[in-house]
Parts: structure tokens; C-alpha cells; sequence
């Protein structure tokens, strides 16, 4: 299984309310592009994602280049219980992808694994736990993709 990192989506907004709804920045969305390349290699039957709009913007391409329907689940949101996370990976197949947040890599992983935003782990089953196996750092954005990004950005 998949766990990915939503791309970048700028900074943090101050209120929880209003940060729910932050969407990818152009480096972020350079990023999902880079994710049909990076990921062609690996099978994929499934995607969920966080209902946040970061998360699923930043698997739209890819699975649109696999002919999947993204699906939102709550269980991949910051704040769920790490129970109702565990019990949503445990029935996705090997070959599922979830996209969340760093919060929820922290609950499931612990605070020492990290993931780069757009950062992959594929997760393997270790004694009944979710451990991460490989980490697939986050795509390289094409150099007319970085300048773009590079551009867009206000000082």
C-alpha cells in the first residue's frame, strides 16, 4: 500500500476552519502532474484520499491516468482516531493509495518517520502494524513546471 503526502499547498492558515479548504500552490500542483510518471510503475486499484481539498487535488492526475474514482474518506483527516485509520487501511488492498497529511503519518508511523510533502511510503504489514517498507521521495518538477512555480510566488 501507498501512503502519499499531499503536495505543496503553501503555509499553514492560521484558522483550522479556513485552512481546511487551502488548495495546492503551483508547485503542489507540478507535483500531482509528476505523480503519473513517478508512480507508472507500481500497480493501483484504489485511491482515497482526505476530503481536504489539498489531498485530493494532489491524486486527481494520477488517477485519472488510471481510469480510478477518488474517494474521500474522513478516516484519512487530521484529527480522526487513529483506530478508525487503522481499521480503513486494514480493508484497502496492497495495491490501494491514501493520500492525508502529516499529522496522520505522525499517528500512524510516529513522529520519527517524515515524508516530504508529495512524499510516498509504501507501507508493508509488520505484525499486525502498518510499518513503513520504501520511501519514494516527492517527484522531480520538470524545469518549465519550476519556473512557473518559481514565478508565482509573492514576496
Amino acid at each position: 500500500m501507498l501512503l502519499l503526502r499531499h503536495a505543496s499547498a503553501g503555509e499553514r492558515l492560521t484558522s483550522p476552519g479556513v485552512d481546511r479548504f487551502r488548495r495546492l500552490d503551483e508547485a503542489g500542483r507540478a507535483a500531482a502532474r509528476g505523480l503519473v510518471a513517478a508512480l507508472a510503475d507500481l500497480e493501483l486499484t484504489r485511491i482515497v484520499s482526505s476530503s481536504f481539498p489539498r489531498c485530493v487535488e494532489s491524486v486527481i492526475p494520477l488517477a485519472e491516468s488510471r481510469h480510478l474514482v477518488v474517494e474521500s474518506r474522513w478516516e484519512l483527516e487530521p484529527g480522526a482516531r487513529p483506530d478508525d485509520l487503522r481499521l480503513l487501511l486494514d480493508d484497502l488492498p496492497e495495491t490501494a493509495l491514501a493520500c492525508t497529511h502529516r499529522e496522520v503519518f505522525e499517528t500512524l508511523l510516529g513522529a520519527d518517520v517524515t515524508c516530504e510533502k508529495g512524499g510516498t511510503w509504501l507501507l508493508a504489514r509488520s505484525e499486525g502494524a502498518w510499518v513503513p517498507d520504501l520511501y519514494l521521495p516527492p517527484p522531480a518538477i520538470p524545469s518549465s513546471d519550476a519556473a512557473a512555480a518559481a514565478g508565482s510566488r509573492s514576496y
